[in-house]
């Protein structure tokens, strides 16, 4: 009985691992993908603090932007957000408004779009692509 209970116990601990390392090779090949994606440059259109998530016991609220870009006549638009910010919120707001910056869009859908690199004005870029990258959506 107690050698089944350890076979249970093992079998439960491999089938979770792999199911880590399944979605993490999954990620990874998306992320890969993403560097044969051509480019246009996009301009961040608004941005605003918002709640990206709720904790027990506070909220967590980041800078949200919105960026536009066009691809063969049509537009589109994408959302990110950036953490761990080194200046005022306000101040970062401001300055990225307007700002052009270079994407990276999958040919075969347009509409999603990846910001190559991982930090602007010295923060983490926060985004989605499909569920690859953890993005706080607009609650």
């Amino acid at each position: 009985m107690e050698n089944a209970m350890w076979a249970f116990m093992f079998l439960t601990v491999f089938l979770l691992c792999s199911t880590v390392v399944f979605n993490n090779v999954s990620r990874l090949r998306q992320v890969n993908t993403t560097s044969s994606w051509p480019t246009v440059e996009a301009t961040v259109q608004s941005g605003d603090l918002e709640i990206v998530r709720h904790h027990r016991f506070n909220d967590i609220q980041l800078p949200v932007f919105e960026l536009s870009y066009v691809v063969e006549q049509s537009a589109y638009t994408e959302r990110f957000a950036l953490s761990m910010m080194k200046e005022p919120l306000d101040s970062l707001i401001a300055k990225m408004i307007g700002r052009r910056i270079t994407v990276q869009y999958d040919p075969q859908n347009p509409a999603r779009c990846f910001i190559p690199g991982e930090t602007i004005e010295g923060c983490r870029i926060e985004q989605k692509i499909g569920s690859l990258v953890r993005f706080y959506s607009k609650v």
